[in-house]
């Protein structure tokens, strides 16, 4: 699951308790700063160098949580290029996280009195399915299953007898 924190693209919208639950989702995490550019080069402020989307995805991979704005004029393209990299990773897997209907159902939801709610409640739901891949990870290294061979072969074996 790519892991990282999506800043309302204007904060003026954000609520104080959307603040709050951005730092409590934040908690324990350092933001590392991009600035973009306009002719779309990405600077790291961290390191000191020009980066690309690959480099975030990483980063965000490995835990890290991002925050990218313009280097002109301070505006908050966080979201924007989280979205991006999604959309690119999507695209390279072949395998849509979010289907064309889920992808409809969030934008009717961007209409509604529900959007709040439910940017919390997918929130949540990411940061707790995320938890619980670790703690699934960490059993299956004590149990020394390996690469989970036996379940890969099980379902094969299964699939066969149709």
């Amino acid at each position: 699951l790519l892991q990282c924190t999506i800043i309302c693209h204007q904060m003026n919208y954000v609520s104080t308790d959307q603040k709050k639950y951005i730092d409590f989702l934040n908690r324990g995490k350092k933001m590392r700063t991009f600035k973009k550019y306009p002719n779309r080069r990405i600077y790291d402020l961290q390191s000191s160098k020009y980066v690309t989307l690959d480099t975030i995805l990483n980063l965000i991979v490995e835990g890290q949580s991002i925050e990218v704005v313009d280097a002109e004029s301070g505006n908050d393209l966080t979201q924007n290029v989280l979205l991006q990299i999604l959309s690119d990773q999507e695209r390279k897997n072949g395998k849509p996280l979010l289907t064309n209907i889920a992808l409809e159902q969030l934008i009717r939801f961007t209409s509604s009195p529900f959007t709040k709610p439910l940017s919390q409640f997918l929130d949540q739901s990411l940061e707790f399915m995320s938890t619980q891949q670790e703690l699934f990870k960490k059993g299956i290294k004590a149990a020394n299953l390996g690469n989970f061979n036996i379940f890969e072969e099980s379902y094969k074996f299964w699939s066969n007898k149709q």
